[in-house]
């Protein structure tokens, strides 16, 4: 249901019809770009009110438009059979999928804090200040107001579990859709179907672990594929419309209102694609202009929400603060900073990882862990492998290294950020798989005929591996004891005991407000938690707890 929802919005609102390209007449293409419009719609519902059922509600007019009209214009008799091997995978997938979403052994991260933020966005608009409350609900991450769209309709946060299942769900069956001939042989392997397919079996592995934890990373390595795919698509089709640039640019902007993270690789497309616009002369200054507003819809929200709630732009950056009352202690900042930057470098919690943050004595041990990582060394041995090879075999790399800048670039912004594999899993298999299947399509060899039997057994592989028989109620939370603090100004917040020194804090679904960072110099800004949280002080201060009631 979610699915057609969101595919027919994509398809009553996608741009530059009269523009089309090689991305059009895709049901796939207008459900990646449903979910970005319906992101953009909830980036800007909930600067005004919580994201509830009405904001089903309020885009359901556009969700039936669409519908109507891509049943008029006969989109859907582009559905074929997809013949039956590709169609019994595809029920494989889809059974391992679902069953894999039943597994609520949550990561860290959605125990400490994004099970909350659902929570906070379901039950207020933004809140100014928030981060003063809890310094994680600040990260300025709008991949969580789809979850908590989703829990909007199956409550007690079964939506919200459920959220990664349907994305990579959706990314499986493009991919076996898309390639049902190469699948069944009897079409010849090209370029984009053998990269595709290689990545196929990753696609499916890409939530095993965790995969009800609505978390962003899964969304960002999706689209990480998803912006390689169609530059592959494009660059394939070698004339570029404007629609497809569009498109593309599109996914890179939303990548960046979902994470900051993905700013690397959406750096690097931008450029692609601004060289291939202008050596196809594909744009037009009408056009570009109206791109750009659209693309300022998505982006100027999410600037907004994270001044709201910390007072700065991109928390933890310091970067573009407003002298806001509400703006997060500068301590505070440089405390979160470092220690994103610090872990990411060194897998180590506490003083190790904040002194990590400065300096280069992490490094020699950042190497060992990383050279020493299969989703490292593989894909980088596979590209240097390739580039080594294609020089003695004469095949040119140019449009392989074109379709290599965002991954490129986002490596190196990953490098000088935070340096943590987990935040580029599909960029470096990017690197290796995009090498490898250029070389395939450049190559002339008859074991390729055998290429689509590979790849059904990597799949059902990565199926039985993986296959999760720990299976509990979707949504079924566990509830954290707390403890109520009051605080100078006399608010009294639920406070949760963790163990610091090992940056234990899972503050689950606990009732508003509630957190784990104790200070009693936060304050109210009005009479009621929806005006915000402030700080007395200027300067952030771990004070003694005045501990009333234990529950």
């Amino acid at each position: 249901m979610t699915f057609c929802f969101i595919t027919s919005i994509g398809y009553a609102l996608t741009p530059f019809k009269a523009a089309r390209g090689v991305l059009s007449r895709n049901l796939f293409t207008y459900f990646w770009f449903g979910l970005g419009l319906c992101i953009m719609f909830l980036q800007v519902w909930n600067l005004f009110l919580p994201v509830n059922f009405y904001t089903w509600v309020g885009l359901f007019p556009f969700a039936v438009y669409g519908a109507v009209k891509m049943f008029s214009d006969k989109i859907l008799q582009d559905i074929k059979y997809p013949g039956l091997f590709p169609l019994l995978l595809l029920i494989a997938v889809f059974i391992f999928l679902v069953i894999a979403s039943f597994d609520n052994l949550f990561n860290y991260d959605t125990l400490a804090y994004q099970f909350y933020s659902i929570k906070w966005l379901n039950s207020y608009p933004a809140v100014k200040g928030l981060g003063n409350l809890y310094s994680l609900l600040a990260y300025n991450q709008s991949y969580f107001l789809f979850p908590a769209f989703l829990n909007a309709v199956w409550g007690g946060y079964k939506g919200a579990c459920a959220t990664n299942g349907l994305l990579a769900l959706v990314i499986c069956t493009e991919v076996i859709f898309q390639n049902t001939r190469h699948l069944a042989g009897k079409e010849k392997l090209t370029f984009l179907g053998i990269f595709q397919l290689l990545f196929l079996p990753l696609c499916i592995n890409i939530g095993v672990q965790n995969l009800s934890s609505p978390y962003p990373d899964v969304l960002v390595n999706i689209l990480t594929f998803k912006v390689l795919s169609d530059l592959i698509k494009c660059i394939d089709n070698k004339k570029i419309a404007f629609q497809d640039v569009f498109i593309i640019a599109f996914y890179c902007t939303l990548g960046v209102v979902i994470k900051l993270s993905f700013a690397g690789v959406a750096l690097g497309c931008f450029l692609v694609l601004i060289t291939l616009s202008l050596s196809s002369k594909s744009l037009n200054i009408s056009s570009s202009l109206k791109a750009i507003a659209l693309f300022s819809l998505l982006i100027m929200p999410w600037m907004i929400r994270g001044v709201i709630s910390s007072g700065y732009i991109g928390f933890p950056v310091s970067m573009f603060g407003f002298d806001v009352d509400w703006k997060m202690p500068v301590r505070l900042l440089k405390v979160n900073s470092d220690f994103t930057i610090g872990f990411s470098r060194t897998h180590v919690h506490g003083s190790v990882a904040l002194a990590a943050a400065h300096g280069y004595e992490w490094l020699p041990g950042w190497i060992k862990r990383t050279f020493t990582t299969f989703g490292f060394y593989m894909p980088v041995l596979m590209f240097f492998a390739v580039c080594i090879i294609s020089k003695f075999s004469k095949i040119k790399l140019g449009k392989l290294f074109i379709i290599l800048s965002p991954v490129g670039a986002s490596i190196v912004f990953w490098f000088f950020t935070a340096p943590d594999l987990r935040f580029v899993v599909f960029t470096f298999w990017g690197l290796g798989l995009a090498s490898i299947a250029y070389f395939i399509s450049e190559s002339e060899y008859r074991w390729l005929k055998f290429f689509p039997l590979v790849i059904y057994a990597f799949s059902i592989a990565v199926i039985i591996k993986n296959w999760n028989n720990d299976i509990a109620p979707l949504g079924d939370l566990p509830k954290q004891q707390f403890t109520i603090i009051t605080t100078k100004s006399g608010l009294k917040i639920r406070y949760i005991s963790g163990n610091p020194r090992k940056d234990d804090w899972q503050i689950s679904d606990c009732t508003l407000p509630c957190t784990v960072f104790p200070d009693t110099n936060i304050m109210l800004r009005g009479r009621d938690i929806k005006d915000g949280f402030r700080t007395i002080d200027d300067e952030y201060k771990t004070p003694a707890l005045n501990r009333k009631t234990k529950y």
